[in-house]
């Protein structure tokens, strides 16, 4: 039996194209080696940066105040001024011995010496980035971070002659100071030219007839008795009035004894109430005042000066310093400090 040939051809293109469309259908197309834009985004998008780290807080500038020894009266008047001035202006105030200059701290930025010291020696070559004020110093000279304010123990004097002298009746004026002071000549001097100043030769109209202003001296290591005995020794010549120039002289035993020859008193701090019917007035140096000045100069980075503590009137009795008389001091005061009238030698 022979296959039509017709049928045959026809079977064979019929079969080669079934399993070409198989074959098409049953294929997997290739699939491209791409990343997926998206998953891309998220991964760069959880990638953090470093944080930053705080920077250090500096500790807090601070100021001290170094007190030698023997400037402990001066350290206790400006202590409180210096320590509410600190604060009020964000400084850490602290109070040192001289020795602890050594070591100085990194944010020291000012140092007040209450006196002088051998420690501010050579000071801008050694702390060139702190400053210093040196008070109750006359030798010091100032420099580029170094302020000085010169002591007034002479202009005290001389204002004090000055005074005691206007409230004495007959100008039968004295005064007793430390025979151990470095100044005593100067300050005796001074004493005397201040009531000169007022009277000349100061002669009294009663006897003894000698001249006015008359000074003695003390121990302040001494006895009061001792002390006693120096008031009695110028008490000969019958005083009227008195300068007491040191502190130790507020002592009960003096101030009675003194009160009973009604001899009024002229002080440099105010005594006890029991004291006040022969107390004249207190007589101070104003070391606050060009204290300030030179810490004001120092915050505006001006160069170091030179500055001249004040003298002033504290307290006073006005039964003994009336209105005129304290005027007049006032204006011989102001005359003196502005370099009118120079204490250690009159006309």
């Amino acid at each position: 039996m022979f296959l039509n040939p017709t049928f045959s051809i026809r079977s064979l293109v019929a079969f080669f194209l079934l399993v070409i469309l198989i074959a098409g259908c049953n294929g997997n197309p290739p699939t491209a080696l791409t990343p997926a834009p998206a998953q891309t985004e998220i991964a760069t998008s959880n990638v953090q940066p470093p944080a930053e780290q705080p920077s250090p807080t500096p500790p807090p500038a601070q100021v001290w105040l170094v007190i030698p020894n023997g400037s402990e009266t001066t350290a206790n008047e400006i202590k409180t001024w210096l320590e509410d001035k600190a604060v009020s202006q964000n400084f850490i105030f602290e109070v040192h011995p001289p020795s602890d200059l050594e070591n100085l701290p990194a944010n020291l930025r000012l140092v007040i010496f209450s006196g002088p010291d051998a420690q501010t020696s050579a000071w801008e070559d050694r702390f060139p980035q702190t400053g210093l004020i040196i008070l109750n110093d006359d030798s010091t000279e100032a420099s580029q971070n170094v302020s000085v304010i010169r002591s007034t123990p002479i202009l005290q004097a001389f204002i004090a002659g000055f005074i005691t002298t206007l409230i004495a009746p007959d100008f039968r004026s004295g005064a007793l100071f430390n025979q151990n002071d470095p100044l005593l000549s100067q300050l005796q001097d001074g004493f005397i030219n201040g009531g000169r100043y007022l009277c000349g030769r100061c002669a009294p109209v009663y006897a003894p007839i000698v001249f006015f202003p008359q000074t003695s001296t003390f121990n302040p290591a001494g006895e009061v008795q001792d002390w006693i005995a120096a008031f009695d020794s110028l008490h000969q010549n019958r005083l009227e009035t008195l300068y007491l120039a040191d502190p130790f002289l507020l002592e009960p035993q003096l101030l009675e004894a003194i009160s009973r020859q009604n001899v009024a008193f002229l002080t440099t701090q105010t005594p006890a109430e029991d004291w006040r019917s022969q107390w004249i007035a207190t007589l101070q140096v104003d070391r606050l005042t060009a204290l300030e000045n030179a810490w004001e100069s120092w915050q505006n980075a001006e160069p170091g000066k030179v500055w001249q503590a004040g003298i002033r009137i504290a307290e006073f009795n006005p039964d003994r310093l009336t209105e005129g008389k304290l005027n007049l001091a006032l204006k011989t005061l102001n005359d003196l400090e502005n370099g009118w009238i120079y204490p250690l030698s009159i006309p």
